[in-house]
């Protein structure tokens, strides 16, 4: 097995053993180029757990997980190792996964190594260029990837083509969204999704998502005058109760607006005066 640094990048570890398609993500084989052994047992309470010692780490995943959890379970497990070797021993559940998007903490962490070695920006942005943001979408770039939607769905609002929001909504609300760089900072999801989405409908058990639909900006975005805006809602029932929510905009107006708006209003002193009077 390998003995390379823990600091080294998903970038770099790609770049060293030479992997430039899919096809070649091949998570033992990284794994064991970073010094670790994946080996697949039944586990009971966890998806994957990881013990490692000095310069070499064993990561065990539930046999019986899909082959996408699988993969990105590994990944995961492997993010732990590159990322807080030295920690105590990690034991990762499937909401964890799921979940561990938002908050600065060695979960995140660990999804975001995985997202960045089995989902590589380099190999995924020519793939997604131009494609809507769709599970329609999604389920075609995780078959490509073998990874999960949840994982394939984040990466896609984060280089797809287009401005675009992953949200995570239950029946106490917004648990968590990721945003992509063009969005991230200037619009706000609402605490919870509203009665005319199709989020809603999913949290109240009516039925299967419907694919993309066009929906007041109002009823997902939290910003000044959302109303008079629209947004692209593509939704589906997920794990626990949960429902994840594709919203992106294929008509960028409100963004351009809120810049605008956010321009005019920095431009006006304490004084009521503009700042170039």
């Amino acid at each position: 097995m390998g003995t390379i640094s823990s600091g080294q990048s998903p970038a770099e570890i790609l770049s060293d053993l030479g992997i430039r398609e899919p096809k070649d993500l091949d998570v033992q084989a990284i794994a064991m180029h970073c010094g670790a052994l994946i080996q697949y047992k039944p586990l009971s309470g966890c998806e994957a757990r990881i013990m490692g010692l000095e310069d070499s780490a064993i990561i065990t995943i539930d046999v019986n997980s899909s082959p996408e959890r699988k993969r990105f379970s590994g990944g995961h497990e492997l993010g732990h190792w590159m990322r807080d070797r030295g920690s105590a021993t990690f034991q990762c559940n499937e909401q964890m996964f799921v979940r561990e998007w938002s908050e600065d903490n060695p979960e995140k962490r660990a999804n975001r190594f995985a997202a960045d070695l089995l989902l590589p920006a380099k190999m995924f942005r020519p793939l997604s260029k131009d494609l809507p943001i769709t599970f329609a979408t999604v389920e075609k770039l995780a078959t490509i990837f073998t990874m999960s939607i949840s994982a394939t769905a984040i990466r896609l609002v984060e280089y797809g083509s287009y401005p675009a929001m992953l949200i995570c909504n239950s029946a106490a609300g917004r648990e968590w969204y990721v945003a992509s760089s063009t969005v991230n900072g200037k619009l706000w999801p609402v605490d919870r999704p509203g009665r005319s989405t199709q989020a809603d409908a999913l949290l109240q058990g009516h039925g299967p998502g419907l694919g993309s639909q066009d929906r007041r900006a109002d009823q997902w975005i939290k910003n000044f005058r959302a109303d008079q805006y629209w947004v692209k809602e593509d939704s589906r029932l997920w794990t626990n109760q949960s429902v994840l929510s594709l919203i992106w905009w294929e008509d960028e107006s409100q963004l351009i607006d809120q810049e605008n708006f956010e321009e005019e209003s920095g431009s006006w002193r304490s004084d009521r005066r503009r700042n170039w009077d």
